[in-house]
C-alpha cells in the first residue's frame, strides 16, 4: 500500500512538474515571437458537434486591453490529431466565410501555407503578431515562418478573434469581453 501511495506522488509530481515547464516553454515561444511580456487575457475550448478540439488562448503585451492595433499572441493547443492539408483548407474556408472570394488569397495562402505542418494532440502553436502587417508562427518551440502582408495580424488572426469568426461568443471570451 505504502509503495502505491509514493508511485501515485511520483506520478502526480512529474505531471505537475511537466505542467510548470510546459507553461514555461509556452511563455518562452511568445518570447520568442515578438511579445517581451506576454499575459494571458483568456482562454477558451474549441468544440465541434461536442468533441474537443483545441484550447485557444490570447495574450496582449503587458495586459493590454485587446485591440487590434497592439501587439498579440494566439496560442492554440491541440487535443486532436489534424493533418497540414486540413489546417491550411480550414484557413482558406474561413477567410474566404470572412471576406468572401478575394484576388489575392491564392498569394496569401500561398505564404501561409509554409506555416503549417501535421499537429498531434498536445501540439502548441502560436501565432504572433509584433506588429499588424507581420505574423510569426511557432510550433512547439521550432519557427515555422514569418508572413509580411499588409493586415495580416486582423486577417489571420480575425479567424478566432473578430466579430465574424465562426463562433462570435468564444471570440468575445478570448478577447476578454
Amino acid at each position: 500500500m505504502r509503495l502505491l501511495v509514493s508511485v501515485q506522488c511520483l506520478a502526480l509530481l512529474a505531471l505537475l512538474a511537466f505542467g510548470v515547464s510546459h507553461g514555461a516553454q509556452a511563455r518562452q515561444d511568445l518570447k520568442l515571437a515578438g511579445l517581451q511580456a506576454p499575459t494571458l487575457v483568456n482562454e477558451v475550448t474549441v468544440r465541434w458537434l461536442g468533441l474537443r478540439l483545441y484550447k485557444a488562448a490570447l495574450f496582449t503585451e503587458s495586459g493590454e486591453r485587446f485591440s487590434w492595433s497592439e501587439p498579440m499572441a494566439l496560442q492554440l493547443t491541440y487535443l486532436r490529431d489534424f493533418s497540414e492539408p486540413k489546417l491550411t483548407k480550414g484557413t482558406l474556408d474561413e477567410l474566404q466565410r470572412i471576406e468572401g472570394n478575394r484576388s489575392d488569397h491564392t498569394a496569401l495562402m500561398a505564404k501561409l501555407s509554409k506555416c503549417f505542418t501535421d499537429v498531434q494532440a498536445g501540439d502548441r502553436f502560436v501565432a504572433a503578431s509584433p506588429r499588424p502587417d507581420t505574423l510569426s508562427m511557432w510550433l512547439n518551440g521550432r519557427k515555422t515562418c514569418t508572413v509580411s502582408e499588409p493586415n495580416i495580424r486582423k486577417r489571420f488572426l480575425g479567424i478566432w478573434l473578430s466579430d465574424q469568426a465562426r463562433s462570435a461568443s468564444l471570440s468575445r471570451s478570448l478577447r476578454g469581453q
